[in-house]
């Protein structure tokens, strides 16, 4: 699968990504926007990249983040807690730190938009943004996910922070 842009390009992780997303995962600078409670081995990811396409079969996937011109992989974005029912998921992304502030998160998150919501008939999209994430939270705004809760003192980056809830609504997959 790949899914182009201007700027970026979505595509399926491959096992040649393993290295990258080891750094990633076990980066604990990070891991206060996220809410892993230990470090990744090696194994697990490779194991993770072997399923991480199927969000019908496994409630999630992940697709990593190229430039147009194949020079590097900047990020991920990963749809996970699938609910089939209501037809909506979860919506976390990582720009590596060096590509950040040249829209490729926006547009990762349009590419992904487009592609559940056309392709998949997904109905929504939402995520969790911490409150004091203002460069996430602008991502989010910016690519047309609307900020419709404040949640106090909920479980977030790592702690009892305020936390936001992000949405993006697809109006033409609502059911008869």
């Amino acid at each position: 699968m790949l899914l182009k842009g201007d700027l970026v390009l979505l595509r399926a992780v491959e096992p040649t990504d393993a290295d990258l997303l080891y750094c990633w995962e076990n980066d604990t600078s990070l891991w206060r926007f996220g809410n892993p409670v230990s470090p990744y081995s090696h194994y697990h990811l490779e194991k993770f990249i072997e399923t991480a396409g199927d969000i019908f079969t496994m409630g999630q996937m992940r697709l990593m983040i190229d430039l147009v011109d194949g020079s590097a992989t900047v990020g991920c974005v990963d749809l996970f807690d699938y609910d089939p029912r209501s037809r909506r998921a979860e919506v976390a992304i990582l720009v590596d730190v060096a590509h950040q502030g040249n829209h490729y998160g926006k547009e990762a998150l349009k590419l992904l938009s487009d592609y559940v919501f056309n392709h998949l008939h997904f109905h929504q999209l939402y995520a969790y943004v911490g409150e004091d994430n203002e460069v996430s939270r602008n991502l989010f705004s910016c690519a047309g996910f609307s900020e419709v809760a404040l949640l106090k003192d909920w479980f977030c980056n790592g702690s009892w922070e305020n936390c936001f809830l992000y949405q993006k609504i697809e109006k033409m997959n609502i059911l008869n």
